[in-house]
């Protein structure tokens, strides 16, 4: 698995045009999309992270390319203070409640 992680620092108020912004690319088909999870901090309420994995680095890169994700992620911008940090790498470890329940 391949992901990444980002801060983003949003402007007041903008959060909640981002999540209204995630739940258009939730409703896309992404060729080997498995999650993404959004942080909210309780320290900063304008500071998210947003965490988001796929199952290898090569369809992390074709959704990254897609004309469509530059699209969203430019939009996003405008509401943040500052361009995201990004933190790309492999997934080496994930366990999940479910899983746990199977073995």
């Amino acid at each position: 698995m391949f992901g990444t992680i980002a801060k983003m620092k949003f402007k007041p108020g903008s959060v909640e045009k981002m999540q209204a912004s995630m739940k258009e690319f939730e409703g896309r088909q992404v060729k080997g999309f498995l999650f993404n999870t959004v942080y909210r901090s309780q320290a900063d309420p304008d500071e998210v992270w947003l965490v988001i994995g796929f199952e290898d680095e090569a369809s992390y890169r074709a959704n990254a390319d897609n004309p469509e994700t530059d699209r969203m992620a430019r939009q996003m911008q405008e509401m943040m203070v500052a361009p995201p940090e990004w933190h790309d790498g492999e997934i080496v470890s994930m366990q999940r409640a479910e899983d746990r329940a199977r073995t």
